[in-house]
């Protein structure tokens, strides 16, 4: 029974670290395509928020614009806190999007995943399938009874 909820568990790290490393490299090099090939446009700073907890804070943007030939878009966004605190509500920005998916975008120059972040998610991630390959393929040695002890 050990062995079976053991194999259960491999095998639910390591689809979870390959379809989450999976994520996070489509997502930098969906990012990179908006840089290269994504559209520019206007857009207006809606509003912002500041989403507070005890360990981390968040700086929310959250915009509208327009694509070439669609309709009006709004977005949000965490962005860092010099640009929350510099930007107000009216505020014009430019914002680039995908070309084929407007729903896809950020203000300029502040929306990339990092390359940082993507090494540091892709080291966690494939440690993470590693120790559910090593529980999913292990062989689970048979304990032996322990000898009985000699007579006198």
């Amino acid at each position: 029974m050990a062995l079976f909820a053991a194999r259960i568990l491999g095998a639910t790290f390591v689809v979870l670290g390959v379809s989450m490393l999976v994520l996070t490299w489509g997502s930098y090099r969906r990012d990179l395509g908006i840089l290269r090939e994504g559209l520019h446009a206007e857009g207006t700073v809606v509003k912002k928020e500041f989403l507070a907890a005890s360990d981390d804070s968040d700086f929310v943007l959250v915009y509208a614009f327009t694509p070439q030939g669609g309709e009006r878009q709004e977005h949000r966004r965490n962005i860092s806190k010099e640009l929350w605190k510099r930007l107000r509500p009216g505020d014009r920005i430019q914002v680039q999007y995908g070309r084929t998916d407007p729903r896809r975008s950020f203000p300029e120059g502040h929306g990339v995943t990092s390359l940082g972040l993507a090494l540091f998610l892709s080291v966690v991630l494939v440690f993470l399938t590693l120790i559910g390959g090593v529980a999913l393929l292990g062989r689970a040695a048979p304990v032996a009874p322990e000898p009985p002890p000699p007579s006198s």
